[in-house]
């Protein structure tokens, strides 16, 4: 008699041991997913930091710039940040963005933009303002 009522005792313990290692598993993969997602985000900056010191122009910058903790990033994410910038309008729903950027001194940067069925490029001026930001103004519209 104790036997058969041992059984169903261990069966209910073990199904709950299995759901308390579901959850801990569970918590684990979401700690791991979270992980991934902090180091994907981390690989795209150092990527592009990486793509900025490759440039085939290194700059000297003025003093302004030059007092920012990594200017060329700076200056590119800023430039990144003004799409509205862009002097051709997007087509068929796509939106437009920067895709390739190079700083070619302290006062001028090119950049490349598109939207998926619109490309283009263009020669941006640039100068540090009085609240630590860039303004950009727009130079020369590259034509094909």
């Amino acid at each position: 008699m104790k036997k058969i009522l041992l059984f169903p005792v261990l069966a209910l313990l073990l199904s709950c041991t299995n759901e308390a290692e579901k959850e801990k598993t569970n918590l684990h993969i979401s700690t791991l997913e979270a992980d991934l997602n902090e180091l994907k985000i981390e690989n795209d900056l150092l990527e592009k930091e990486l793509r900025l010191l490759k440039s085939r122009n290194p700059v000297a910058f003025n003093e302004a710039l030059d007092s920012l903790e990594k200017p060329e990033t700076f200056i590119v994410e800023s430039l990144e940040r003004n799409q509205q910038l862009i002097p051709k309008k997007s087509v068929l729903g796509g939106t437009m963005r920067f895709v390739d950027i190079e700083i070619l001194n302290e006062r001028f940067i090119w950049a490349a933009y598109e939207d998926g069925h619109v490309a283009g490029e263009a020669i941006f001026q640039y100068k540090l303002n009085e609240v630590d930001s860039i303004d950009f103004n727009l130079v020369s519209e590259i034509k094909d």
